[in-house]
């Protein structure tokens, strides 16, 4: 073989590895995998007790904010949850996975906990930009609370070049909250890939 052959050859193999990478870093795994086959999990909401927003705690954040800008923020957590969960239940739906979000007290053997710790708003301006990013911890636990694994996931927006032309989609990223939900329903997805990663190894 050519060496241009060759290098043409192994930059391929290598970008066809790194499409397969996972999506998440495992923090501890149960072993033997108890999800084998396992076709039903409780999904609780997302916990954000003690998110950073930025390098601020969430309530110094916060402190700088009108009225109108702490509404917002509120409502934005509430579509980034509501957005995971869709992208999460649907995702796992096609696997033929059921995932059934809830609040309290389940009779489901596992239950998946979401908890967000950190989460960037990005910005855009004419002469630079920032995209966002949320990041997740995902822990796959007894009802009673015991972990048996956990992994972290993270998902980063940026923003479109304001323009006539932008779908809808776009122009939603040009606001804080279309950018974390966009994060929200990427990390869904991720989150999806890897409960099938363990119920069906």
């Amino acid at each position: 073989m050519h060496r241009r052959s060759f290098i043409a050859a192994a930059l391929l193999g290598f970008a066809a590895l790194a499409g397969c990478a996972p999506s998440w870093r495992v923090v501890t795994q149960a072993s033997p995998d108890p999800f084998v086959g396992q076709r039903y999990f409780a999904l609780m909401p997302i916990d954000y007790v003690g998110l950073q927003i930025i390098d601020k705690a969430e309530d110094r954040y916060l402190a700088s904010k009108d009225g109108d800008d702490y509404q917002r923020h509120m409502a934005d957590k509430e579509s980034v949850n509501e957005e995971f969960t869709k992208a999460l239940v649907e995702r796992a739906k096609e696997e033929g996975i059921e995932v059934a979000p809830t609040t309290g007290t389940t009779s489901a053997q596992f239950v998946i906990r979401p908890y967000v710790g950190y989460m960037n708003p990005g910005f855009y301006a004419v002469v630079s930009s920032a995209p966002s990013q949320i990041r997740m911890t995902l822990r796959l636990t007894t009802p009673d609370g015991k972990v048996l694994d956990e992994v972290q996931l993270s998902s980063r927006t940026a923003s479109p070049i304001p323009n006539t032309s932008l779908s809808a989609a776009d122009a939603d990223k040009l606001s804080i909250g279309g950018r974390w939900r966009e994060d929200a329903r990427a990390i869904g997805a991720y989150a999806a890939r890897y409960l099938e990663s363990r119920v069906n190894p």
